[in-house]
């Protein structure tokens, strides 16, 4: 009978350390937004973005999204931009997060069969983590981080209204303390659709954390309804 008291007040110290170590390995959420683009001239283009994330099985919000970009066309296959990106991120294993982003990009696409388009992005982003909280914990322990990001997108003119596309991303991350290491990489696999009201870019991604002794792996399903003027 001491035995199984003992065992038993053993266990219940226990479970306090096994909950903190918890952490989801296996999810899938829904990624839906609109996005309103306007041409200011021939080789200047302005967006504005609202996207919602979830997550724990698309049950929970992840995250809300609001983003302005302006891109510049070089020439019919350079084109270059930039976005500010404010976040409200849930967090899946810790506290939420107001984060502020910027981003540079140079993208180039070109026509490589009938049909067939190939797309490739250059992005540099920088994010401040809950940069908020900076003005009431001045010495914050890692304010920002950078990431480098390299993605492919090959596209299938299907006909005037739709285009299958399949897209691989890899990112590279840089925080304080540490090397740069590619941490994540995202595939999606999706169609536009052009319709008298605008464009509905819908698809089902892939994303897998990489460099981690249990990598999570996440399933999202997207929907953005693009809105051009």
């Amino acid at each position: 009978m001491k035995r199984l008291v003992v065992l038993v007040f053993l266990i219940i110290l226990t479970i306090p350390l096994f909950s903190q170590q918890v952490k989801v390995t296996r999810d899938f959420g829904i990624w839906i937004g609109v996005d309103f683009k306007k041409e200011i001239s021939s080789r200047f283009d302005f967006s504005l973005m609202q996207q919602i994330r979830t997550f724990k099985n698309a049950s929970e919000l992840d995250d809300y999204v609001f983003d302005i970009g302006l891109k510049h066309s070089i020439n019919k296959e350079f084109k270059i931009g930039g976005n500010l990106r404010y976040t409200y991120n849930k967090k899946r294993v810790s506290y939420r997060e107001n984060n502020f982003r910027y981003n540079l990009d140079i993208s180039f696409k070109k026509k490589i069969i009938p049909k067939f388009d190939l797309q490739y992005r250059l992005r540099y982003q920088m994010e401040y983590v809950d940069l908020l909280s900076y003005f009431y914990n001045p010495a914050p322990s890692d304010i920002y981080t950078v990431q480098i990001r390299n993605k492919a997108k090959l596209t299938l003119r299907v006909n005037k209204k739709n285009r299958l596309f399949f897209s691989s991303e890899i990112f590279r991350l840089t925080q304080k303390y540490r090397a740069p290491f590619f941490n994540k990489i995202r595939l999606y696999l999706g169609n536009e659709m052009k319709t008298s009201i605008g464009i509905f870019h819908y698809s089902i991604g892939f994303e897998e954390e990489l460099d981690s002794r249990s990598p999570y792996s996440f399933i999202l399903f997207k929907t953005i309804y693009v809105i051009r003027r």
